[in-house]
């Protein structure tokens, strides 16, 4: 099965519309996806992992909560692409 161009063309599809939006006279305008990911194993995965954010305050250890919020975030690696459905090929450890 070949691999999806899902990503791309659909970066294709935002950018004239955040284009549009942009004030006019605007330069250097530069549109990409936000936390794309690199695997130099080649295999097929999607570029763009979402993140899920977390933000909480820890207890103290008198009683109550912390002033400032404690903050982290995962990351989720997609099975499938979620514009087409497609599921992402793995390899088979290692093996040609």
């Amino acid at each position: 099965m070949s691999k999806c161009k899902c990503f791309s063309e659909m970066l294709e599809k935002v950018k004239p519309q955040i284009e549009k939006a942009i004030p006019e006279g605007s330069a250097d305008i530069d549109v990409s996806w936000q936390n794309l990911a690199f695997f130099p194993s080649g295999e097929d995965f999607a570029p763009v992992n979402p993140r899920v954010e977390v933000e909480y305050r820890k207890p103290k250890q008198g009683g109550g909560h912390a002033k400032n919020f404690t903050k982290d975030s995962v990351s989720i690696l997609c099975n499938f692409c979620p514009f087409c459905g497609r599921k992402f090929e793995k390899s088979n450890g290692g093996e040609s």
